[in-house]
């Protein structure tokens, strides 16, 4: 073989090598980095990378701005109007509550991390709002390990639970907010959170 053929092959194979392992690890970039500790008792939130609509990086459930969090899970496009008859009453217990934030977490396939811009940009056009954006987090990973560390049996109804900066989930729920699941939420805030408005 000619030499000069035989170095342009291996340098073709290193940029491939080199492309496919970017693409690799870009892909799996928001992957559940861990599950439940040894000897935990029921599901935990996992911990996972992602980024907010303002492109500010966070690793949840230690990263959430406040030691309790209302997290609304949505798995596809078309469950945002299932996720939005959440957003009123998790607004009002973020205002009224000193510790408590609310959040939606659009959780998507890891195979759609290298088309993230185009995914999170066409998000943030339809959310105009900066604190809107602040508040919506993307997570690119394995959404069935997510589903079964946290004990989501299927991606076909948003998840909505109450959990905390540990990964501990003290509430959840499945599907459109109804009378019963806000009086659960209220609850369960209630019973945990500070009863005092931020703006105090």
């Amino acid at each position: 073989m000619n030499i000069t053929n035989l170095l342009a092959g291996v340098a073709i194979g290193a940029v491939v090598t080199t492309i496919a392992g970017v693409a690799y690890a870009l892909s799996r970039a928001g992957e559940p980095v861990a599950g439940p500790a040894p000897g935990a008792a029921g599901p935990v939130f996992p911990t996972v990378r992602g980024e907010n609509l303002n492109k500010r990086p966070f690793e949840l459930p230690a990263g959430f701005d406040a030691p309790y969090s209302v997290v609304m899970v949505a798995f596809y496009q078309r469950q945002q109007e299932d996720v939005n008859t959440w957003l009123p009453t998790a607004a009002e217990l973020a205002k009224d509550h000193a510790n408590v934030e609310y959040y939606e977490l659009p959780t998507i396939s890891a195979q759609w991390g290298l088309m993230r811009g185009w995914v999170d940009g066409g998000m943030r056009s339809g959310i105009p709002a900066f604190a809107a954006r602040e508040r919506t987090i993307t997570l690119y990973t394995d959404t069935a390990e997510f589903r079964r560390i946290a004990g989501i049996d299927d991606p076909e109804r948003i998840w909505v639970g109450l959990v905390d900066r540990a990964g501990v989930i003290h509430w959840s729920a499945r599907g459109t907010m109804n009378a019963d699941s806000e009086r659960g939420l209220r609850t369960a805030v209630g019973d945990l959170a500070a009863p005092q408005s931020k703006g105090l």
